[in-house]
């Protein structure tokens, strides 16, 4: 997406000088300080960082699950906390490492569990979660069982559960590392396009440097812990084709992964 499109927009979340610290019966340890940037709509965020800086942290205090954080943090124009406090809905899907599907529902009721849960087991949602799933090729498997996909049919399944719920920004925390490499390659593009084709916001934590480069808009790399914003990239990558491979073969991937790889080296 044009850089120049997005920044004109409002932004989606701001973070400003945001700080957190874990407290333990041995003290304090410091694990992110002041963290700012914003995300805009329609945007594709990485994070990447040292192992153990804190970027899960950070997506767990983004969705509303770490609250004794520091600095300022809104959503839509509104603090988080302000949010919480009045039991709003904050609209944020959360896809975890691991599919999570249940083995005793099928995929279609999986696909709705999110739904069942918040009471929005309406015609127009069900209709939207049976779109998604003809759309991104999991219809003709909605009665299966979990166990009888495969582990990229499973993690499109946990996205389409998400983006049932019609959330306004994803995190996704990396949702492909159980996957083999052929699989994650061809999975993490899938999942790529279905999330721009539906013109939703995303921040990807990964340890993946290609994987981030070939997703993303902008890479946000962090120090080691505490960890702090060492640098922010945009990207910008010349390709003809639409695909995994396609965006590895950018003329500027090299360029951008030896940058971001050093930067990462210097930190370790």
């Amino acid at each position: 997406m044009n850089s120049n499109t997005i920044s004109s927009k409002a932004p989606l979340l701001t973070l400003n000088q945001l700080a957190y610290s874990y407290h333990t019966l041995s003290g304090e340890t410091k694990a992110l300080e002041n963290i700012t940037f914003q995300v805009f709509p329609g945007e594709f965020i990485a994070i990447v960082g040292p192992s153990g800086c804190g970027k899960s942290t950070l997506l767990n205090i983004i969705a509303g699950q770490i609250t004794d954080y520091t600095g300022d943090l809104n959503f839509q124009n509104t603090p988080l906390r302000t949010l919480q406090n009045q039991s709003e809905d904050l609209h944020i899907g959360y896809m975890l490492q691991h599919d999570h599907l249940f083995d005793w529902r099928t995929i279609y009721k999986n696909v709705c569990l999110g739904l069942e849960i918040k009471n929005l087991m309406t015609d127009e949602y069900i209709e939207y979660a049976l779109s998604l799933l003809k759309k991104y090729g999991l219809y003709d498997f909605k009665d299966k069982k979990p166990s009888q996909l495969s582990g990229g049919m499973r993690q499109r399944a946990a996205l389409i559960r998400t983006l049932a719920l019609k959330p306004e920004l994803l995190l996704l925390d990396e949702p492909f590392s159980a996957l083999d490499y052929q699989t994650r390659l061809q999975v993490s593009g899938d999942i790529g396009n279905i999330i721009r084709e539906n013109g939703k916001t995303a921040i990807l934590v990964t340890h993946n440097l290609s994987e981030a480069i070939s997703l993303a808009d902008r890479i946000i790399v962090l120090t080691k812990r505490p960890a702090t914003i060492k640098r922010i990239v945009d990207i910008s990558l010349t390709i003809t084709d639409n695909s995994p491979l396609g965006y590895r073969t950018a003329p500027e991937f090299n360029k951008y992964f030896n940058e971001i790889w050093e930067d990462l080296c210097n930190e370790s």
